[in-house]
């Protein structure tokens, strides 16, 4: 195979054994997992967080993360992370978003890659850490510990941005806390990722990640509406399922309504 050759002609194998990156500043990479889950009722969105136990940061709640290793990608680096600061793994993880503040980390310049990782009864988990009811709306995002009462919240506006000749509306976290705070800027990732999981919701099946195998319509529908924040016409919900799922042919139990209501299944 014949090598390529620059104009001055130099091969690339020359190029790439004389290369020094030295003139450039080079940032670490991490990789943080926003985990969401719900309670079993469906009406609590749930996030798992743990507490760090180093600096910088320390005692303060974060998400799940880490540094990402030269030998591996950021997606399994990810799932190395998960399942050694939370036990869990081989649960659905996407990548949701780059967060390149120069200022987000005490230490030095890094960047972190962010993934969402869905789950679904929380209750039916074993994991470390603490699961926090987390609710967002356009003053205010809370994050609620129900065992310890711990309480995390942030105020929030709706700022707009202007990106070519597109203007868009998006949520903006303020540091004006008063009391507990998430570490680094844990709190940008998990609004951006609500946010685009909420997209996800209407465009894609990522909703059949947060539900048991088999399911009952009601309970599919309370997960739509607590994940995008508003009430859904029955019709026109199932209409929009319809080819996603089929019967059963039996009839289970609804967590939102405690009936017996038909059982589907997720056919893709």
């Amino acid at each position: 195979m014949a090598e390529h050759t620059t104009s001055n002609s130099i091969t690339e194998k020359e190029f790439l054994e004389s290369y020094s990156d030295a003139a450039y500043e080079k940032p670490s990479v991490t990789t943080d997992i926003l985990v969401l889950g719900v309670d079993r009722s469906i009406t609590n969105l749930k996030v798992l967080l743990i507490k760090r136990k180093e600096h910088p940061y320390l005692g303060y709640y974060a998400l799940p993360g880490g540094f990402i290793r030269k030998d591996e990608t950021a997606y399994r680096a990810a799932a190395r992370k998960l399942y050694d600061e939370t036990g869990l793994k081989d649960v659905y993880l996407n990548q949701i978003y780059t967060f390149t503040n120069p200022e987000r980390d005490p230490r030095t310049w890094v960047m972190s890659i962010a993934y969402l990782a869905l789950v679904g009864d929380v209750d039916n988990i074993e994991t470390r850490g603490e699961w926090f009811n987390l609710c967002i709306d356009d003053e205010r995002m809370s994050l609620f510990n129900e065992e310890s009462g711990v309480e995390i919240i942030y105020p929030i506006s709706v700022q707009n941005f202007q990106n070519g000749r597109i203007e868009y509306a998006n949520l903006v976290a303020s540091d004006d806390v008063s009391g507990e705070k998430l570490a680094f800027d844990h709190v940008e990732i998990i609004i951006e990722s609500v946010l685009k999981l909420r997209t996800f919701f209407e465009n894609s099946d990522m909703a059949f990640n947060m539900v048991p195998e088999t399911f009952t319509l009601p309970d599919l529908q309370a997960l739509y509406e607590l994940i995008l924040g508003k009430k859904l016409y029955k019709t026109n919900f199932r209409a929009m399922i319809a080819p996603k799922v089929e019967m059963t042919g039996e009839k289970i139990k609804s967590c939102t309504s405690n009936k017996m209501s038909a059982e589907y299944r997720y056919i893709g």
